[in-house]
């Protein structure tokens, strides 16, 4: 798994992930969330368009930073068009909880709109 972090635009992080989220990376992600959140951002961009496999522990780490991002009013935006990402949340009855874009610049163009 590669993690990439980005500052965009004023107030709003970006961390792409690509490769496989799974039990032995799953820990190096939500760290790298954590940080992220603890900057205050408005708003959180998780992409994730790029995964080739995403276990339980990613689901886990995706729910911890949807409770956390709640707590701190960060807008949290998930990006998965890929059924490496979307099937287990769907699966899961994860899904509809989040804000879900197909890519990054749709997540983009419709934070944009809300400000």
């Amino acid at each position: 798994m590669a993690i990439g972090v980005a500052h965009p635009v004023p107030g709003t992080s970006l961390v792409a992930v690509s490769g496989e989220v799974d039990m032995l990376s799953t820990p190096g992600l939500l760290k790298t969330i954590e940080d992220e959140v603890a900057t205050g951002p408005q708003r959180l961009i998780i992409d994730m368009a790029a995964v080739t496999f995403m276990g339980t522990s990613g689901l886990a780490v995706l729910v911890e930073a949807l409770s956390t991002s709640r707590e701190r009013d960060i807008d949290l935006v998930l990006v998965c068009a890929t059924p490496a990402v979307r099937r287990p949340l769907e699966l899961a009855g994860l899904i509809t909880l989040f804000q879900v874009r197909g890519t990054a610049s749709e997540a983009f163009e419709r934070t944009a709109r809300t400000d």
